[in-house]
């Protein structure tokens, strides 16, 4: 979704207990869905744990996998977060249509690029931290943010962005896209409505 400026900070919850989760479901639970990082060449150099998410973008009536299940309680505080954050600014419900878990292997980059599609237009992007150190970073229309482990940060994904991780670990992030039925987005291709 596009806004007025690259990054939008909003609010940390502590990580660990997603951190655990994560650890574990194990190293192998990283390698069965292959089908992003092959379709999408700037993701090439990630792996994704698919917990809400469709292939074909759809917009509503999001597919939750196995896995969803066990991830929603520890998932629970940066959803809450969002929510509030959405109901703030626009005084309406929403709902998530995608969330998945990426992990970005060490010295390696996500290229540049700008996310398009009917539902990228009309979702907000959030990230949130779980796994990372001061080698990585986020870059949008230029200008470059550290998102420090439990911080959630909204993207905006129509500015060309990257991510670079300088270090020898993996970083791990949660990628939450959030619906706001009816909101206005102010889009470079046009007002569209969410």
């Amino acid at each position: 979704m596009y806004f007025d400026s690259p990054f939008r900070f909003i609010g940390t919850i502590d990580p660990e207990p997603l951190v655990q989760a994560v650890q574990s479901i194990g190293e192998p639970a990283w390698h069965e869905y292959v089908v992003r990082q092959e379709l999408f060449q700037p993701h090439r150099h990630t792996h994704t744990i698919p917990l809400l998410f469709d292939l074909d973008g759809r917009h509503k009536n999001p597919t939750a996998w196995p896995r969803m299940a066990d991830f929603s309680s520890v998932l629970e505080p940066a959803m809450e977060a969002i929510r509030q954050r959405n109901l703030s600014d626009v005084g309406r419900d929403g709902y998530f249509v995608r969330i998945i878990l990426t992990r970005l292997k060490p010295g390696s980059n996500i290229q540049p690029h700008r996310d398009g599609g009917y539902s990228m237009l009309r979702s907000h992007r959030y990230h949130l931290a779980l796994t990372t150190n001061n080698l990585v970073e986020f870059e949008i229309a230029g200008e470059t943010q550290h998102f420090a482990a439990g911080e959630i940060w909204e993207i905006n994904n129509r500015e060309e962005h990257a991510v670079r991780n300088l270090s020898d670990e993996s970083r791990i992030h949660v990628i939450l896209d959030y619906v706001v039925p009816g909101e206005k987005i102010p889009d470079p291709e046009g007002m569209v409505v969410a």
